[in-house]
């Protein structure tokens, strides 16, 4: 079974369990990290990898697709 913590970085204690989850994940198979910025950056690359693909590579239309604009 997997799980997912969300930690707000913005107190002390989050970011100390941050920082613990980062060297663990880096040691430790069964630990893993990933940040949010991550993932929407993989979202972000798929839509434009469509786009390009289409023809129809917009900036706003990605955008609008992300609910950004």
């Amino acid at each position: 079974m997997k799980h997912f913590v969300q930690i707000d970085d913005k107190n002390k204690t989050a970011r100390q369990v941050l920082l613990l989850l980062k060297e663990l994940s880096k040691t430790n198979t069964g630990v893993g990290f990933v940040s949010v910025e991550e993932v929407e950056d993989k979202v972000l690359l798929t839509l434009m990898k469509q786009g390009l693909k289409s023809g129809l590579a917009n900036k706003k239309t990605v955008l609008k697709k992300l609910g950004l604009e």
